[in-house]
Order: structure tokens, then sequence, then C-alpha cells
């Protein structure tokens, strides 16, 4: 859904064409991952667990993409799909709903971050830098968007 918010600007088609070059950089990205987990993996002494993270995150991102590239290509050889796709795409209350779960959602991981702070400091404090990263990275990306959309409306 996030994809279809970003490039859902201009023409319908322009956009099932940007899609599927994404999709294959998801591919290629997904490729990678594979790759690492067949050639760099077997001799690292990396734990179980990490080696698990390349297997399945790799896994995952070539599966998704996999079937956005499938999807995208269907509707670009199927103009009914495609006509009946970009309504529902484009639908206001669609659009709406999408919005209000992504505000949703990142309210309440800003909020789950900032009170695993108070966890993970006696446990590890590289953890806790990593999600204090995190939170000053959410911050900084929401002020510099309400700044450009503040401009832009």
């Amino acid at each position: 859904m996030l994809m279809k918010l970003i490039l859902c600007s201009g023409g319908y088609e322009k956009s099932l064409k940007l899609r599927r070059l994404v999709a294959l950089a998801l591919l290629g990205v997904g490729l990678v991952g594979l790759g690492c987990y067949v050639l760099l993996i077997p001799g690292s002494s990396l734990t179980g667990y990490a080696q698990g993270f390349y297997l399945g995150a790799a896994s995952g991102v070539s599966a998704g993409a996999v079937i956005l590239l499938c999807r995208t290509q269907y509707l670009l050889t199927h103009p009914a799909a495609q006509r009946r796709a970009r309504i529902k795409e484009t639908d206001e209350r669609e659009r709406a709903i999408v919005e209000s779960a992504f505000r949703t959602a990142g309210m309440a991981t800003f909020f789950a971050v900032a009170a695993a702070l108070f966890v993970v400091l006696p446990l590890s404090q590289g953890a806790f830098f990593a999600l204090l990263a995190v939170i000053i990275f959410y911050s900084l990306i929401f002020s510099l968007t309400s700044g450009v959309l503040t401009k832009r409306l």
C-alpha cells in the first residue's frame, strides 16, 4: 500500500511501469541477500539466528518482489483488471483508510520504541542506541515531511 501511495502520481499505466521497476530492484536486493547467504555465511562465525535472518529476510524480500512483479505485469497486460485496480486504488474511502492506518501505525511504532528504550537500556547499550537512532530518524522525517507538506498544501 505504501508503494501505491508513493507511485500513483501521474498516469496509472506509468505508475504500473514504475512499480515493475521497483519490483525488479527489490528482487535484486533479495538475490544479493540470497547470494550472501550461499557464498558468505557458510564459512562465517555468525550465530544461527543471524544466519537464519539472512535466509529468511532474503527469501521474504525475493518472494514479495516476485509477487509484486507478477501482479504488476498482469495489470499491464489485462486492461479490464487494470481498470478495476485503478478504480479501487483511487477511491477516496480506500485512500483515507490507508492514510489513517499509516498514521496509527506510525504513532504506535513511535511510542512502542520510546517505551522499549527504558527496557533495553539496562540490558544492552548497543540496542539502546539503535532504538534511539530510530526515534531520532522518525522525528527528523516527521519534521521534514511536515515542513514540505505545509509549504505544498
